[in-house]
């Protein structure tokens, strides 16, 4: 589902929300469209981070270090 539609659903259901209680249903429905869409602003963070070059003081880039590295 795009991004658009995962938001534009979960304001639906928070506007339900506040006139009644959701269906149990609805209620899951909400919580997966939470996880996709904070899945995505995760990916998206993650993209950007991986974007970023490092530059020592010479102006070379400085390689990241490795997920586990101890340094």
């Amino acid at each position: 589902m795009p991004k658009i539609k995962v938001i534009d659903r979960l304001n639906e259901l928070y506007h339900k929300s506040q006139k009644e209680p959701l269906s149990p249903e609805e209620l899951a429905e909400r919580d997966s469209l939470r996880r996709i869409y904070l899945n995505s602003i995760k990916e998206q963070f993650k993209m950007n981070l991986d974007r970023i070059e490092i530059v020592d003081e010479a102006g070379n880039v400085v390689e990241p270090h490795k997920k586990g590295c101890k340094h």
